[in-house]
């Protein structure tokens, strides 16, 4: 069942070089969204294109990528989905016999595609990032299977976009021809892909830049390093490949014959098997040429950046302008949250941090996470609502959080399981923060219990808390609005004064007068 804060439908189709790839969403225009479906099937529409004097599309890549297409198309329509965006990249852009294979897609499955240019491609693919990863300035690097885009950002615009023919699959038929792969062949491809990059004299990382990747290959290439090094959270966007472990991960490809790569390398989806090794090179050369340690993988890309144009019409350019508080309230409202209970957790929480700054020193960063918990706390109830905090903290992980990084994602899932009266002990999220972190979830979420607490009727009874700090006392004095009783509150946060004195070595009363 839909949540009812998504009312329109939308299917984006993105046809590739290697794979055609389905995203329906659901959406209210600037308020909230929902991928409810992504398909991806590997059509390999370019091969044998490099081999063809023309380039043109093979017949057996045409056939079978167009019955894809009709199945793609009938499930829209199966789903209630009237509004497609289909555009095909690489292999159509380039082919000698576009026209026929366009007219023939069209014919077959009524689809008219809207063949993207290389900068195209590159702005839409930096649409995406900037709407999920946050990225401000740097480089964004997009490979597919015929092609790889770089883009660059400054200020969170696009700046410029470029097309090379660096793609995975062209790659591999280019120069990837024997299995195992001879260390010649892997040394001519390394040597002409650093070539290629070296032609683009703007491709460098300035102080405080960062260089983000998408595609397809970029998102495999994450999931088997999250495998190898047992990554404790099932995130793709937003994770940090290092080249150090990339240049491990090649050294291993190149000595493996194809068929020993699925059952030796843990992550490596049987579709990449033969072109994953041609497109980790390219994301090595990249790194060498920005003198980068890591690359951040963005989960998210062209189809993306296709909905958000959409999404936040008529808005231009079409960027979010917070995303780490849009990402927290779309989570919210597709939960079906209690935006009035959620707002006045987050006001009294707040209120507290700020009034008992001398006890914690923090700052701005976390505010803002004692903000985003509070919002974020009780959508579990949608799941579970006997036992909501341990369902929020789920919900917290398995969705992620645009714009936020792995560790805050988890530092937010602890928190609410904060409110469950007991220490966390969520493994996942644990083992993802750093040591001293766990100190900060204790004392912001002390604050987060004691507004809940103050709130546990849920009728926004105190309309304010003022706090008085004398030696090892602290003093809670709350006002009501009138007409409206405190029993449940008092006696809900006078539960949690044990837990105050214990992390905050003050002692706490709560008086109303």
């Amino acid at each position: 069942m839909l949540p009812p804060a998504v009312k329109r439908s939308i299917g984006l189709i993105d046809l590739g070089s290697n794979s055609v790839r389905l995203m329906i969403v659901r959406y209210t225009p600037g308020v909230a969204f929902k991928i409810t479906h992504e398909f991806s099937r590997r059509v390999r529409l370019s091969e044998g294109m490099s081999a063809d004097p023309q380039l043109r599309l093979q017949p057996a890549a045409m056939e079978r990528t167009i019955r894809t297409l009709a199945t793609f198309r009938a499930f829209c329509e199966a789903d209630g989905v009237k509004r497609i965006i289909p555009v095909a990249t690489a292999a159509v852009r380039d082919a000698g016999n576009r026209a026929e294979f366009l007219a023939r897609a069209k014919a077959a499955t009524g689809l008219k595609f809207r063949v993207l240019s290389g900068e195209e491609e590159a702005y839409f693919g930096f649409l995406g990032v900037v709407n999920t990863l946050g990225l401000r300035a740097g480089l964004v690097m997009d490979i597919g299977g015929g092609s790889a885009e770089v883009s660059q950002i400054g200020g969170g615009r696009f700046k410029r976009g470029i097309t090379r023919p660096l793609g995975a699959v062209r790659l591999t038929e280019m120069y990837l021809t024997s299995d195992p792969v001879q260390s010649e062949e892997l040394r001519r491809l390394s040597d002409h892909v650093a070539a290629a990059f070296r032609e683009l004299d703007w491709m460098r990382l300035r102080p405080g830049e960062q260089f983000a990747g998408v595609g397809g290959t970029v998102r495999a290439l994450a999931r088997i390093d999250r495998e190898m090094r047992g990554y404790p959270l099932d995130l793709v966007n937003g994770y940090e490949l290092e080249l150090s472990r990339l240049d491990g991960l090649i050294a291993r490809l190149g000595a493996l014959p194809i068929a020993e790569r699925l059952r030796q390398v843990p992550g490596l989806p049987q579709d990449r098997a033969d072109i994953i090794l041609a497109g980790a090179v390219v994301v090595a050369e990249a790194l060498r040429r920005v003198k980068a340690s890591r690359l951040i993988v963005c989960g998210h890309g062209l189809r993306e950046g296709l909905f958000f144009r959409e999404f936040l019409r008529p808005a231009e350019p079409p960027l979010i302008p917070d995303l780490r508080e849009f990402s927290v309230l779309n989570l919210a409202r597709l939960c079906g949250y209690e935006k009035r209970h959620a707002d006045q957790v987050a006001y009294l929480a707040l209120s507290l941090f700020d009034q008992l700054f001398k006890l914690h020193r923090y700052g701005a960063t976390e505010r803002g996470w004692l903000w985003a918990a509070a919002q974020l706390h009780h959508i579990g109830a949608a799941a579970h609502y006997y036992d909501p905090y341990k369902h929020s903290s789920y919900l917290i992980l398995s969705n992620g959080l645009h714009g936020y990084v792995h560790r805050e994602i988890a530092l937010l899932a602890l928190l609410c399981l904060y409110l469950r009266g007991e220490k966390p002990a969520l493994e996942a999220a644990a083992s993802a923060v750093e040591a001293g972190t766990l100190e900060q979830v204790e004392r912001l979420g002390t604050l987060l219990r004691l507004a809940e607490a103050l709130d546990v009727s849920q009728t926004q009874a105190v309309r304010e808390v003022r706090v008085q700090v004398s030696g090892k006392r602290v003093t809670l004095h709350l006002d009501r609005h009138a007409r409206l009783e405190l029993s449940w509150e008092l006696e809900a946060a006078r539960r949690n004064a044990g837990v105050f004195e214990e992390v905050f070595g003050r002692r706490l009363e709560i008086i109303w007068k």
